[in-house]
């Protein structure tokens, strides 16, 4: 299809924002917006219209979710324009804004997308991913907004908002099974407890095996999770308000991750037979070996949030956020892709946060609205990474022997065989150890407003400052004693002596926003925006305990968009096109299991995006989005490689019908999703730009990437006349494409890349009551 064919499609059948009013509190904006059926969003701190938000935004409300079948982050993604998610577990998502990528798991990690659940910030990319269940809305904004959201909105923010609790009470009830061994039971209950204060509850519980088959039975990255709402709202007069949201989320599951080899067969370790292939759907077995725990993968995190709402004047608002977030995940498995003992890890990430955001808003009088405020932010994180090995195993994988038995490999009894009488000077288990901690503190300034020129005409301009402590530490041991190939540690760099070594770093840094709105009708507006983002200055803390800084990345965003509704209403959406330039790009070559930090220099990206819905009658409408974005580095060793994680084309299109039938209401929503080309990490799987911790051997193949793919996914509702229950089939990628989520990993630091496997084709089925 030609590109100029496809943009004029999707201007007409653009996408995903689910243009309904969600918000249980009523005003004169959600009244207005309600009778158009616009949804009703917070992203520039006060209540809006999405069609008056000047910034590119993606919505959606709860019903729209439930139409998608979107009960996790991934779904809302095949939708957006922009945005991708990288789903390798829910313990290590990679998630892409526009290019710009966010999965660093390191506890001094700086987010470049910022996410937040109930407009507490998550910080933390192990913590980020969990159910999405009862859920009012989820905004997606596009470009800097640093100056809203803080400096870990470096190029966009997700927001997530739980349900508040209404006014009549209710219980809601979902119970469904599917194939891969699906199992869902979920339950909320409303309770209006009186004229002021209301509680809304609810519980979930997910089960789903994984789709990477074990030879030996079960499954790799099969789910198993468990999730908490609890939300409050207390409202004794017209003066003052409170709204409590709490998260509590459980996964537990005995299966690890699904890595595997495209470089050896899976091969059995007792008979030597060889019982598989490379290809990344196809069985195999992995596990642990040694003193590491058996594949597991464990993880809790509890989130609160709290925001009081304060009148002072007819134009004062006084707005105090406080959020706490615990989190602990762990996860153990093979790190090398084959049956055979080689590498295993086990990996265990912690942290505590606390933030507190004041801010007084002022609402319009005459020309002018917008707020002032302050935050304080504090957090104290925390990684062990455990890394095995069988010390024959890597005499010969480091020698290079190894790679020539490819694709067959060898079993460990043959690797002792080839090695003769030298396996005896070599322990069948070594292992390194990391620690490493960072204790961050973060204050900030910030004020945006809004002038109003005329009628039709705004202007706005924004600011932050925000000044950032960190202290970090690290300490790299061999608990078990040096390893007998190298003397000291195998596949780490020790700390002196096996100490901890310790750095601390502080910085200060601007960002800003400036813009223009203009109303052509009342049905259709355009804005100008440009906007600046950074990432502060990072501290990266060498084995030697030299501390290394990171210049601050800064990203310089100019967008411009058009909003608009036509025919009534019947025809609504949005368009944009934008350039962005990027300095100081800090990106990562694998050094053994290190990721170390590479100035790549320049980069910049255009783009244009849009999304749209057009009600065709009573009952049936189409929606659409597409973005095409052209992300590349512009300089250095990088020069001309595309970013990681970036298809340069993104589409989506779907239909909502609704038909009357003697049994019921039919709503029929299919769903086709599309992108082009990824790469899994900036280097592109360049052979000069992957570093290798031996040169015996070297991974040449430029294979590390998904080529292009599409995914068909369908919905049909039946909800009777009468009655409380309503009964759903859902079916995902139902033309079964095989694809991969990531790929390289650790294992690509030793010739052998490991490739995790995509969702493949499963339906399940949901009953559901409402009373």
């Amino acid at each position: 299809m030609k590109k100029s064919c496809l943009l004029a499609a999707t201007m007409l059948w653009g996408a995903g924002s689910a243009y309904a009013q969600s918000q249980p509190q009523t005003s004169p904006v959600s009244e207005a917006a309600s009778e158009v059926g616009e949804i009703i969003v917070t992203a520039q701190k006060r209540t809006q219209r999405i069609s008056e938000v000047p910034m590119s935004i993606s919505a959606y409300d709860g019903a729209t979710l439930e139409r998608l079948g979107a009960t996790e982050l991934d779904r809302v993604a095949q939708m957006t324009p922009g945005l991708v998610i990288q789903l390798q577990d829910r313990l290590l998502p990679g998630i892409s804004l526009r290019g710009i990528t966010s999965d660093d798991t390191s506890p001094a990690a700086e987010p470049r997308v910022a996410l937040f659940q109930d407009g507490v910030p998550i910080t933390q990319i192990a913590s980020a991913y969990g159910e999405m269940f009862d859920v009012d809305r989820v905004e997606v904004e596009k470009g800097p907004q640093s100056t809203l959201h803080g400096r870990s909105a470096l190029n966009g923010g997700i927001s997530i908002f739980q349900k508040m609790p209404g006014d009549t009470l209710g219980l809601e009830a979902k119970a469904g099974v599917g194939d891969y061994g699906q199992r869902l039971l979920q339950a909320v209950v409303n309770i209006p407890v009186s004229d002021s204060f209301g509680l809304r509850f609810g519980a979930l519980k997910r089960q789903r095996d994984g789709f990477l088959e074990d030879t030996k039975g079960g499954t790799y990255n099969s789910v198993d999770g468990q999730a908490y709402r609890l939300t409050a709202r207390y409202k004794p007069n017209d003066v003052f308000s409170f709204r409590f949201a709490g998260t509590y989320d459980v996964d537990d599951t005995d299966s690890g991750g699904a890595f595997k080899s495209n470089v050896f067969a899976p091969r059995n370790q007792q008979t030597g037979s060889v019982e598989g292939d490379v290809r990344f759907w196809t069985p195999t077995h992995l596990g642990t070996f040694g003193d590491l725990a058996q594949a597991y993968s464990r993880r809790e995190i509890v989130g609160l949030s709290g925001t009081s709402d304060l009148t002072l004047s007819d134009r004062l608002d006084l707005t105090a956020i406080s959020g706490y977030r615990w989190y602990t995940a762990c996860q153990a498995g093979d790190i090398d892709g084959t049956p055979t003992n080689i590498i295993a890890y086990d990996l265990c990430n912690d942290g505590e946060q606390f933030s507190q955001e004041l801010r007084l808003n002022i609402r319009r009088s005459g020309p002018f609205e917008g707020f002032v405020g302050a935050s304080y932010f504090t957090a104290s994180n925390a990684q062990m990474t455990d890394l095995g090995a069988d010390e024959r195993a890597m005499a010969l994988l480091l020698s290079g022997a190894l790679h020539r038995y490819a694709p067959n490999g060898l079993t460990n009894h043959q690797i002792n065989a080839a090695l003769g009488a030298a396996a005896a000077n070599y322990k069948p288990f070594h292992l390194d150890r990391r620690r490493q901690t960072a204790d961050i503190e973060t204050y900030d300034l910030f004020a945006d407003g809004t002038f109003h020129l005329s009628d039709r005409l705004q202007a706005f301009v924004g600011g932050r400052l925000t000044w950032d402590d960190k202290a970090v530490s690290m300490q790299v041991s061999t608990p078990s004693g040096v390893s007998r190939l190298t003397g000291a540690a195998l596949l780490m760099t020790l700390t002196p002596g096996g100490a901890v070594v310790r750095g601390s770093h502080s910085s200060n840094l601007t960002t800003g926003r400036a813009g223009v709105r203009y109303e052509l009708t009342p049905d259709v507006n355009v804005y100008a925006v440009y906007g600046v983002g950074k990432r502060p200055e990072v501290i990266d803390l060498d084995p030697s305990g030299a501390a290394r800084i990171l210049p601050a990345e800064e990203l310089a965003s100019a967008e411009v968009g058009i909003k608009y509704r036509l025919f009534d209403g019947a025809l609504f959406g949005d368009a944009s096109v934008y350039r962005f330039d990027y300095s100081n790009f800090q990106t990562f070559q694998r050094n053994g299991d290190r990721l170390e930090p590479v100035n790549a220099g320049a980069a910049e990206a255009t783009g244009f995006e849009t999304q749209a819905t057009w009600r065709l009658a009573d009952g049936l409408s189409v929606f659409g989005s597409y973005a095409y974005n052209h992300a590349r580095f512009s300089g250095g060793a990088y020069d001309g490689n595309r970013f990681r994680s970036s298809p340069d084309d993104k589409f989506a299109f779907g239909v909502n019908a609704v038909i009357p039938t003697r049994l019921g209401e039919l709503a029929i929503t299919p769903v086709y999703s599309w992108q082009s080309k990824i790469f899994f990490s900036d280097d592109n799987d360049r052979a000069d730009l992957q570093v290798r911790s031996r040169p015996a051997f070297s991974d040449k193949a430029v294979d590390e990437f998904q080529d292009a793919f599409g995914l068909f996914n369908l919905r049909l509702n039946l909800t009777p006349e009468r009655g409380p229950w309503s009964f759903t089939v859902f079916g995902e990628n139902l033309l079964d494409e095989k694809y991969v989520v990531d790929a390289g990993n650790t294992g690509d630091s030793f010739g052998m890349p490991t490739f995790i496997v995509g969702s493949r084709r499963n339906v399940r089925f949901e009953v559901s009551a409402k009373f």
